[in-house]
């Protein structure tokens, strides 16, 4: 015969993952910053999407193979996007998650990955990832890092990208490269 405790238990657990799987967006949202915009879904009032040619960059499976340091790590990839200003940075991420159609190149943005917002404030980009899944080696954290800095800096009047962890600012994203501070593509 169970305890009347046990019942309890076992109702609570059953609450919790209800609320953790059935309402994710609540916790998403207590998780961002004061300057996240409101919405990255609905363009600003008056804002209106343009076609925008964006220099993606994406790791390069042979210096990945090889690990010969006389080979680029990143080569870089042109693409139209669809975009207003206020979500360019999501829009842009969402590319580089796309793999690219060209032979020898990859994507470090793989998708278990969770980005749970991105967007610019002044001359800052931010990225906001969920710790769920927020794992690797090295080099798969130093291609991450690299990979987003050098595309969103690449884009008109991003100078650097600041790495957020469910909304908080990280020594690390995945423990080996320091993203407690911006980071710029002249530091990489």
């Amino acid at each position: 015969m169970r305890k009347p405790g046990a019942l309890l238990g076992v109702l609570l657990v059953l609450a919790l993952l209800f609320v953790l799987f059935i309402s994710p967006g609540y916790l998403r949202r207590a998780a961002q910053p004061p300057e996240t915009p409101p919405s990255q879904e609905v363009p600003a009032p008056g804002g209106r999407e343009e076609e925008r040619e964006v220099t993606l960059f994406f790791p390069n499976q042979e210096y990945i193979q090889t690990g010969r340091a006389d080979l680029p790590m990143l080569k870089t990839v042109t693409r139209k996007i669809k975009a207003t200003d206020e979500t360019l940075v999501a829009k842009v991420l969402a590319e580089l998650r796309q793999p690219p159609t060209e032979e020898g190149l990859s994507t470090a943005l793989y998708d278990q990955l969770q980005i749970l917002s991105a967007w610019q404030d002044g001359e800052r980009a931010y990225v906001n990832f969920s710790s769920t899944n927020l794992y690797g080696g090295s080099l798969q954290e130093t291609l991450l890092v690299h990979q987003i800095v050098k595309t969103l800096t690449g884009l008109p009047g991003i100078e650097e990208v600041q790495f957020l962890v469910d909304g908080e600012k990280r020594e690390s994203l995945m423990g080996h490269i320091a993203t407690d501070e911006p980071l710029s593509a002249g530091e990489l």
